[in-house]
């Protein structure tokens, strides 16, 4: 009988603009009584990974995050290092799971995986791409080359979203993104409800994979709010942190001021009468609503938008404006 350990670690990448579905998808697996033990390494884009958050409560301490920087660039040593931390783990993880920044591109994730500290014991199988065809058409023109970029890099787009377009508008979605990859491989869905072989039976060769473009080296001059490696000047992300119980009918007015520029928003908040409030914002679309669940330590929100949109002092004032007025 082969001894696992002697086997590669099957990976996967899930990788997708922000908002296509990733965490859905990854909690939807995490769920489901019939897949692998994984192990997750989890990348979001900004200085509190809410991502991780809400997934370490799904599957515990199987959770890596990577935080404040895109996993193909500056914290790539840390990637590698987080990989040899899952392939010590005992018993080791049956699948490692990672889910990537709205940002990044997969192929320069994917290079990572040709580490020579690496080799022999992690397996790429598969790099899942998903795309929201509810927001696909309304991206700006910096936003959907990077999305097919995305799709470019990847072995399977899922076209997650599909109940918010109509068939016609997915069709023009799939020929979009077919013209510039003719043998684009993909499937339609709705809440990321893909077949979990998919994690263990879609498995192309991955000789040939392309070198990263625009690879940087240890001095990017990333700052402390993180920017992408080659959108520096593009992207912009801001969180903030409060301790404070939120008030939530002037939570729903900070939230309904926001920037009409933003392109991702996530949020976790301690409500008055110990309510759980999350907020998604996915380019127009924003909703905050009551969700079962603990009530997180302290109520957290990161923005991401383009840069210019962002205005830190006048967010602020938003989300302090939304905190409960303690009794007098």
């Amino acid at each position: 009988m082969t001894d696992p350990l002697d086997t590669p670690l099957p990976a996967v990448i899930l990788t997708g603009f922000l908002g296509a579905g990733k965490t859905t998808l990854l909690a939807r697996l995490l769920r489901a009584p019939e897949s692998p033990r994984m192990a997750v390494l989890v990348n979001d884009f900004g200085e509190i990974n809410l991502d991780a958050e809400l997934v370490t409560e799904i599957a515990g301490e199987d959770v890596l995050a990577l935080q404040n920087g895109c996993i193909c660039c500056t914290i790539q040593d840390d990637l590698v290092g987080a990989i040899e931390t899952v392939l010590a783990q005992e018993p080791r993880p049956e699948r490692l799971v990672i889910e990537a920044s709205g940002v990044s591109r997969p192929l320069q994730i994917a290079a990572v995986f040709e580490d020579p500290r690496l080799e022999g014991r992690v397996a790429l199988d598969a790099v899942l791409c998903l795309v929201d065809c509810g927001s696909f058409a309304d991206l700006d023109a910096a936003s959907t080359d990077l999305a097919m970029d995305q799709v470019a890099g990847s072995d399977l787009a899922i076209l997650n979203k599909c109940d918010q377009a109509e068939p016609a508008a997915i069709d023009r979605i799939e020929a979009q993104l077919r013209a510039q990859q003719p043998r684009l491989h993909s499937l339609r869905t709705t809440r990321a409800e893909i077949p979990l072989d998919l994690l263990t039976g879609l498995a192309p060769a991955r000789d040939g994979l392309p070198a990263a473009d625009h690879a940087c080296g240890p001095d990017c001059g990333h700052g402390h709010h993180h920017h992408h490696h080659d959108h520096a000047a593009e992207f912009a992300s801001w969180s903030w942190q409060g301790n404070a119980d939120m008030d939530p009918a002037q939570l729903r007015k900070a939230i309904r001021a926001l920037p009409q520029g933003l392109l991702r928003g996530k949020g976790v908040f301690r409500g008055t009468g110990g309510q759980r409030l999350v907020f998604d914002l996915v380019g127009k679309r924003r909703e905050l609503r009551t969700e079962p669940g603990p009530l997180p330590a302290r109520s957290s929100i990161v923005l991401l938008a383009r840069s210019g949109v962002i205005e830190p002092a006048a967010l602020e004032a938003l989300l302090e404006a939304g905190r409960a007025v303690p009794p007098g």
